[in-house]
């Protein structure tokens, strides 16, 4: 008798432009499905949550918390087992443990992913306290790089985290080339995605996501879609890559800001090095009295004066850790997380102030790439960018006005928009 060999989900990447209708094709999707069919619907925001219950013709259900002390992951594991239609959060999917995996397992749900996810996380801990964990043989990696926890007497104590991370098969270790452990990652359980009969990941610039290094990493085959509207209705299409879109629409709706002859002062010069506004470049930067002036002052001159615009038609941006150091004067109620995609909240925007420069953890990148997997650094960054700008109107195809400081992050969006990239 043959053994049945499970085969490979069909994980569909559905890659096209922010405003495309990726969305909007899902919600259609799944009112046209049967009603056997399963679904289990994750975004980033609750905004995103409620705009699918509202736009379904089907029972969703959102995971809870209650009074008996039950957790939302007690209650997803609940729906699961009652075969519910799911909507939830990119943070509630990212804790599921084991048993989630075991009731997904046992059922045929369709997943659709709105936007790429973390999947994979740095581990807080020291490279000296590695060291003494493997010489000690507490810990032992394998010739994939997954991380065993050997000591079964240890109940209680400092690395218990690590303990249950290593025990679940979810923690990578990266060496250097003399082979010393140097970081601990936490990777999204990869069974996860072999649970589900169908897959939709609803994104943009693929190519350049952590996400696609993660597939890649553990041997997960999938394929590119494209979205297409066919007068009221949006069709799946043979996919078109970013690198052979038709660009010349977005460079006229896109103004961004230059030094002319009539400016005093350049307010692009306090970015001018490869680095600057990046997090290092940044945490030196806020030290400085003086220097968060001079930021905080262009930044008031570009929407203010250069601009002449309401402040709630503003949208800004920097690291969390120096929102409060460099928020411009009039702002505070408009900063808009760097890392923000898949909300339709700030599309009234037209001017955008974005003072930020992006940068892979170079610990991750040599993660991937010791593992055989490439990442593409300035195609990753150049995707965070284009998220956070298409926040704003630009996606409803208005013009807007853009204040990008970093040469670094503004080279890339001006290559972008010359179809250089």
């Amino acid at each position: 008798m043959l053994l049945k060999i499970p085969t490979q989900k069909n994980i569909n990447i559905i890659d096209s432009i922010m405003g495309s209708g990726k969305t909007s094709w899902a919600i259609q999707f799944m009112n046209e499905a049967p009603t056997y069919q399963k679904f289990i619907y994750i975004t980033p925001f609750k905004g995103e949550v409620e705009r699918v219950l509202l736009s379904v013709d089907r029972d969703f259900k959102q995971p809870q918390t209650d009074h008996e002390n039950n957790t939302k992951l007690d209650d997803i594991k609940r729906l699961i087992a009652n075969g519910e239609n799911i909507v939830s959060t990119h943070s509630l999917f990212r804790s599921i443990d084991s048993e989630v995996i075991d009731l997904l397992d046992m059922e045929n749900y369709t997943l659709i992913l709105d936007e790429v996810m973390d999947v994979i996380k740095q581990e807080d801990i020291s490279k000296d306290d590695l060291k003494m964990l493997t010489e000690n043989e507490v810990i032992e990696v394998d010739n994939k790089g997954v991380v065993h926890w050997k000591q079964s007497e240890y109940k209680k104590g400092y690395f218990e985290r690590l303990r249950n991370l290593a025990n679940s098969g979810n923690l990578m270790m990266y060496e250097d080339e003399n082979k010393e452990p140097v970081a601990v990652y936490w990777t999204f359980p990869i069974d996860t995605f072999k649970c589900f009969e169908e897959i939709y990941i609803l994104t943009y610039m693929f190519d350049g996501q952590i996400q696609r290094a993660y597939f890649d990493l553990f041997g997960q085959k999938y394929i590119y879609k494209s979205v297409v509207k066919e007068g009221t209705e949006y069709k799946l299409a043979p996919y078109v890559s970013f690198r052979n879109e038709e660009r010349s629409h977005l460079k006229e709706l896109i103004n961004i800001y230059y030094l002319s002859p009539k400016d005093k002062k350049d307010m692009n010069k306090m970015g001018n090095k490869h680095n600057y506004f990046s997090v290092a470049d940044l945490k030196k930067k806020v030290k400085s009295k003086d220097t968060k002036k001079v930021i905080k002052d262009n930044t008031y001159n570009f929407y203010y004066n250069k601009r002449n615009v309401l402040t709630d038609e503003v949208m800004w941006t920097t690291f969390k850790e120096f929102k409060d150091h460099l928020t411009p004067r009039g702002l505070k109620e408009h900063f808009v997380s760097v890392n923000a995609r898949a909300t339709n909240e700030f599309q009234h925007k037209s001017t955008c102030i974005y003072l930020a420069n992006i940068y892979m953890n170079p610990l991750t990148k040599h993660f991937f790439n010791k593992q055989g997997v490439e990442v593409n650094v300035e195609l990753f960054a150049l995707s965070e960018l284009l998220q956070w700008l298409f926040r704003s109107r630009v996606r409803t195809g208005q013009h807007i006005n853009v204040y990008i400081p970093s040469l670094r992050m503004r080279t890339l969006l001006e290559q972008y928009l010359d179809n250089q990239i």
